[in-house]
């Protein structure tokens, strides 16, 4: 974690610990190592043998647009080990409800997404004066003006509504928050995020989600904020 300006600032804001970086003079790159650690017990761990797997290495770069920010962004390699693609382009989402992904059955997805905003719907946070924190305002369960709008992955009706919410909150002062929800997933019970900078050009808001059998890794904004979260089903 590093610091500026008094503000706290993370690598990741879920599951992501002992990280290291390497230069890649082959692509002029650096590259970020980090391992996601369990979120079931002791016990568990001892009773499989094995603690932890490595996360998708990513790519850093200082966001030269904020000049406060590292961009995070999955390897360029990541991108061979797609099979096949699915455009969903085009689909208007009503304020709380859910819209069902025609997707094949796959534990390993690559989904990339982006939110254009309605204006009316940007009017109506505007009068709403509260403020909003992921960690503490409710998770992708309590609804606001203008959120929690996203994405649900790993998300079985089957049982019990077992999901986990990647999202974006907009608050009253149009402050946009990205959050990751396993309360519905895992034994962490966690909603994890922060704030993330939109800048007034930027008109939409982007996010890019690696599901891997139980890793779900997030980058908001073009990897401005990423969060990691070790899922149980």
């Amino acid at each position: 974690m590093c610091r500026r300006s008094g503000s706290n600032m993370r690598y990741d804001w879920g599951n992501f610990y002992a990280s290291k970086t390497f230069y890649d003079p082959a692509k002029r790159r650096r590259v970020l190592w980090g391992w996601v650690g369990e979120a079931d017990s002791e016990r568990a761990d001892v009773s499989k043998g094995w603690a932890s797997l490595q996360g998708v290495p990513r790519t850093v770069l200082l966001d030269t647009k904020t000049g406060a920010n590292l961009l995070q962004w999955p390897v360029e390699e990541v991108e061979t080990l797609r099979a096949n693609s699915t455009d969903l382009s085009g689909i208007t989402v009503d304020h709380g409800s859910v819209f069902p992904l025609d997707l094949r059955r796959a534990t390993q997805l690559d989904i990339e997404a982006e939110f254009q905003l309605d204006r009316r719907a940007i009017a109506a946070a505007l009068d709403d004066d509260v403020g909003y924190s992921c960690s503490t305002s409710g998770g992708a369960a309590a609804r606001g003006a203008l959120g929690p709008f996203g994405l649900l992955v790993l998300a079985d009706r089957r049982r019990r509504g077992e999901q986990t919410a990647v999202y974006f909150y907009v608050d009253g002062s149009l402050a946009t928050h990205f959050c990751q929800d396993e309360s519905r997933s895992s034994r962490a019970n966690d909603v994890v995020g922060s704030a993330v900078p939109v800048l007034e050009d930027e008109a939409t808001l982007s996010l890019r989600v690696l599901v891997d059998h139980s890793i779900v890794e997030s980058f908001a904004q073009g990897g401005r904020s990423t969060a990691t979260s070790r899922v149980y089903s």
